[in-house]
């Protein structure tokens, strides 16, 4: 069972700190835009709304950090809360009504191109030669910021953050459930299936019932099987770029053996979040489990599972190989372009004061450690978590104050293992399932599957948008019917009927922008092979 520490908040020790420090703290959330009236500039910022803040630290836009932003930046900020899950509906409404915030905080790719075709958004490249000091510098130590954040008219549009590497998805098997059905781990797809059936019907658990699914196909369970066949639509092949059917059939049959054999819920289509799949998982009810999510959240539903089931042990294993070679899924983009200006920002200037300042090292320090004294001290040139309860409490949630800049110097996934306590046996298996994790999934001998990240995908143009989506949407429709439909509709026919769809779509004229685009980038852009090559230090 994992250990269960203290947890030693004291917000008045803590309020004294920041006095100290220059920043006040008073009990209570601060009101938005109340913070520095008499600053020289007054923007306004985004901040996502995750529902994760700890009872008694305040509000997403109003808690002693933004005080601490307010006073040490010299700006009057006003943060507008942006729902996690929601943030594209939420954004264009207040686009829509003139109430967008001066500075768009989003990680969605998709929709910041959206926001330039649609000239919402401002360019950059003057604003930074003019009013940064510390971004500039860093678009001059890592010019791959610069070669993402340019648009098709050679300008740049988007500010982004360095993270460095560490993964984002995950394959867990359950170990204890491969001993006792004497299995060894799959190294390929098809003795893959051949373990999730087993899982599903040999009862794994010993509990006398059939009650057991082999692998997840709601949350990001699809994303990973595709990945395992390089099926993400666009492959590159012989010097192009050509939209893939070959793979996109080996899936689906794949999908489709599974889904007959019995070896996942077939009900899968309803759990819309993959929130049934992560309850299924910690319930003990799941052998293979797809995930996506950070270390936190492993180490949170692992502590689960062993509640439910003392005996239950889990490893992360490498996407097994498919005919099409050994891949890896999604992992954290090292570069993440995350923050565009509302092209009617009044204080364009303002923001990019605001965007240095959240740059610099010593804020990064700051929101990932916390206040020296306080949450940590400095031990061989490392700051050290001093109470992790208290840390957690007042700290770990603020992720979304590191969306810019300098971010890579301690990565989020090695803070995390920092501050394992080693001398307890769940939090070293934890440690070691990480650093294991870690090898598996950012390594050139299992590349990532598609050309570049999804993150990294290139701009469409609108109505190259408008048809790729429509046409994502029909052909995924295909998908879904032939995956529960068993016998009645094979594979093969799904594929030609989604051909066909493309075809009467109009997908051709995807396929030349694809190609297009190619021969103009292949020598300036960032592909899948160019991301093992880059040292951030």
């Amino acid at each position: 069972m994992p250990s269960i520490k203290k947890q030693t908040t004291a917000l008045c020790a803590l309020s004294a700190a920041m006095l100290l420090s220059g920043c006040s703290f008073s009990g209570s959330p601060a009101a938005p835009g109340d913070g520095n009236s008499g600053a020289e500039h007054h923007i306004s910022v985004s901040m996502y709304e995750r529902g994760n803040i700890p009872e008694g630290m305040g509000t997403a836009t109003g808690n002693m950090w933004v005080d601490w932003v307010r006073q040490h930046s010299g700006i009057d900020v006003k943060y507008i809360a942006i729902p996690r899950g929601e943030s594209v509906p939420k954004y264009n409404m207040l686009l829509a009504t003139g109430e967008a915030p001066d500075l768009i905080q989003e990680y969605d790719t998709r929709f910041i191109n959206k926001l330039y075709n649609q000239k919402q958004i401002m360019p950059i490249d003057d604003l930074i030669a003019e009013h940064s000091q510390e971004y500039k510098e860093l678009l001059g130590k890592f010019p791959m910021l610069k070669k993402l954040a340019t648009q098709p008219d050679g300008k740049m549009y988007a500010f982004g953050r360095v993270q460095g590497y560490f993964p984002f998805t995950f394959l867990f098997i359950r170990e204890d459930w491969l001993h006792n059905l004497n299995l060894n781990v799959p190294q390929t797809t098809d003795e893959l299936l051949d373990v999730a059936k087993a899982f599903a019907l040999q009862d794994p658990d010993g509990n006398g019932k059939q009650d057991t699914y082999g692998i997840n196909m709601s949350g990001f369970a699809p994303d990973i099987i595709n990945s395992m066949f390089q099926n993400l639509n666009w492959v590159l092949e012989d010097g192009q770029i050509v939209h893939d059917w070959q793979r996109a059939q080996a899936a689906l049959q794949f999908k489709k053996r599974l889904f007959d054999a019995g070896a996942i819920d077939r009900d899968y289509l309803t759990d819309k979040n993959g929130k049934k799949a992560d309850q299924d998982f910690v319930k003990g009810k799941l052998g293979l489990y797809a995930f996506a999510g950070n270390a936190k959240q492993i180490y949170d539903f692992y502590a689960l599972l062993r509640q439910n089931d003392p005996k239950a042990r889990i490893i992360p294993i490498a996407l097994p190989r498919s005919p099409f070679g050994q891949f890896s899924a999604q992992f954290n983009p090292p570069f993440q372009m995350s923050g565009v200006i509302n092209a009617q920002a009044q204080d364009p200037a303002g923001v990019m004061k605001y965007i240095d300042f959240m740059s610099k090292e010593t804020s990064e320090k700051t929101f990932k450690f916390g206040i020296e004294g306080v949450h940590y001290r400095m031990e061989n040139g490392v700051p050290v978590t001093l109470d992790k309860a208290k840390y957690d409490k007042e700290v770990s949630w603020l992720g979304d104050f590191r969306t810019l800049g300098a971010q890579y110097h301690m990565t989020e996934y090695e803070k995390y293992k920092q501050d394992l306590d080693l001398s307890q046996p769940f939090d070293k298996e934890v440690y070691e399932l990480l650093n294991r994790a870690f090898e598996l999934y950012i390594s050139p001998q299992r590349p990532y599957a598609g050309f570049t990240l999804d993150r990294y995908m290139p701009a469409l143009p609108n109505e190259i948008e408008f048809i790729n989506s429509d046409n994502e949407k029909a052909i995924q429709d295909i998908w879904n019917r032939a995956i529960l439909s068993g016998d009645g509709y094979s594979a093969e026919q799904a594929v030609q009927d989604a051909r066909k769809a493309w075809e009467q779509g109009n997908g051709s004229k995807v396929e030349l922008w694809y190609q297009e685009w190619y021969r103009q980038n292949k020598d300036k852009w960032v592909f899948t092979k160019d991301l093992y090559n880059i040292d951030i230090k």
